[in-house]
């Protein structure tokens, strides 16, 4: 099983309610340090994280339950988006791993590629970034189809879960776990969260850099994308990203979203 890096920055995450919003305090352990983005991975996991426990504990006390559970893999079927902080650290992850289950998850991803390529899927695929909302959606309705199971799973549970991507700790359903094998909108009622980690970090990223500003995790290994990470001191993150994460929420509240689960992007 895959764990979490220490972080040579240590971030402590705490979040308590308010009247127009959760709120969001981050403290750095080092105010100075200068760091990329990928450095702050540990600390974006564990706010994804303490987002998803208020959202749980909310449904639990309105009488819903969560259908997500170990063993229950059909969500693992799905194009899974990263940002390209998390897609440019995935070889490293993998890299970490121990021999047997490295090799594992690299045939894994070698046949999921091989499969992707002679499908209809691979030129959009390779344009993800550039795709339209409803061109990614039609596309992972698309993805789902094939089957191709996330080269992370392991006995329909995840085999990296402390160090899965943010979308996949954002991802929680109280539709019946078995509408779950068709991921459509109208069968699936997913949970609302109060912060969009993930859409914020990719909104920064993309403040930093030309497209592309998100990748699918299945051509994460094969991406070329570079070493090039903008280097910050940590606070400056940290405030950006809350700002982001409070833009997001404001955009769905004026959108009459307020509530809904959060997209990629």
């Amino acid at each position: 099983m895959a764990t979490e890096d220490a972080s040579p920055v240590q971030v402590d995450v705490q979040i308590t309610p308010g009247t127009d919003g959760p709120k969001i305090t981050m403290r750095c352990s080092d105010r100075t340090a200068v760091v990329p983005l990928s450095q702050l991975l540990s600390a974006l996991r564990s706010l994804t994280n303490a987002v998803v426990d208020a959202a749980l504990e909310r449904e639990r006390s309105a009488g819903r339950e969560i259908s997500c559970q170990a063993g229950c893999g059909a969500c693992c079927r799905q194009l899974v988006p990263l940002s390209i902080t998390e897609a440019r650290q995935l070889p490293k992850l993998i890299e970490g791993l121990s021999d047997a289950h490295r090799g594992r998850v690299q045939a894994r991803f070698n046949d999921a590629i091989s499969r992707l390529r002679a499908s209809s899927l691979w030129d959009r695929l390779e344009k993800y970034a550039t795709l339209s909302r409803d061109e990614r959606v039609a596309l992972g309705m698309e993805y789902f189809r094939l089957g191709i199971a996330c080269p992370f799973l392991e006995d329909e549970s995840c085999s990296i879960h402390p160090v899965r991507p943010l979308i996949c700790r954002q991802y929680l359903v109280t539709s019946p776990a078995d509408h779950c094998t068709d991921p459509s909108a109208d069968a699936i009622t997913r949970v609302p969260l109060s912060a969009n980690v993930l859409g914020a970090l990719i909104h920064i990223e993309a403040q930093e850099a030309d497209p592309p500003q998100s990748a699918p995790l299945v051509l994460a290994p094969i991406l070329k994308l570079g070493e090039g990470e903008s280097k910050k001191p940590a606070p400056d993150w940290m405030g950006r990203l809350l700002a982001e994460i409070k833009k997001l929420r404001d955009e769905q509240i004026a959108a009459g979203k307020q509530g809904s689960a959060p997209d990629a992007d």
